[in-house]
C-alpha cells in the first residue's frame, strides 16, 4: 500500500531508493501508531500526550516541570499547558520541593494513582495488538535497527549508546 501511495507521486526519481521509501515508511507507522494510541486514550479521556506525561510522572516519582520537558522532548511552555490540562482534570497537583521552594513537583492526584492500572492497562493493550504479529526476536531485531537509525540521525556514525 505504501509503495503503491509513493508510486502516485508525480516526480518518481525516488523511487528505487529504499531509504527514502523506508523513511516515508517510518513516517506512516507513527502516524498510524499516534492514531491508535489516540483511539484507546479517549475511552481514558486522556490525549495520547496527557497519556504519555502521566506514565513519566508515574515512573519518574515526582518530575520537576523541567525534567519533563526534558524527558519528553518538548518545550516547558507546552509541559506548562499539559500539566495545566492534567491539573484541570483532576489528574495531576504542583507541589513545592521539600529542597528548594522555586521547584514545583508534579505529583499524581488520588485519581491518577486510581487509574493507574488502566492507564497502564491500555497502553499495553495497543502496543500488544501492534506487535501481535512479532516474535521475540523480531521485536529485539527491530529495537536494534530503530536504536541505530536514531544513532545515525545525530550523526554519531550509527554507533549505539
Amino acid at each position: 500500500m505504501v509503495r503503491e501511495k509513493i508510486e502516485d507521486f508525480a516526480d518518481s526519481n525516488f523511487l528505487g531508493d529504499e531509504r527514502i521509501e523506508l523513511a516515508f515508511l517510518l513516517g506512516d507507522v507513527t502516524r498510524e501508531l499516534r492514531r491508535r494510541f489516540d483511539v484507546d486514550m479517549a475511552a481514558l479521556k486522556l490525549t495520547r500526550a496527557q497519556w504519555r506525561a502521566m506514565l513519566y510522572v508515574f515512573r519518574l516519582s515526582n518530575p520537576t516541570q523541567t525534567r519533563l520537558a526534558e524527558i519528553m522532548e518538548l518545550g516547558r511552555a507546552s509541559v506548562g499547558a499539559l500539566i495545566d490540562q492534567l491539573e484541570r482534570s483532576g489528574y495531576v497537583s504542583r507541589v513545592a520541593d521539600n529542597e528548594d521552594r522555586r521547584v514545583w513537583r508534579i505529583v499524581p492526584s488520588a485519581l491518577a494513582n486510581s487509574r493507574k492500572a488502566e492507564i497502564d492497562r491500555a497502553g499495553r493493550h495497543v502496543a500488544a495488538e501492534l506487535f501481535a504479529d512479532f516474535e521475540e526476536k523480531d521485536l529485539k531485531d527491530l529495537r536494534r535497527c530503530l536504536e541505530k537509525l536514531i544513532s545515525g540521525a545525530k550523526g554519531d556514525g550509527g554507533l549505539a549508546d
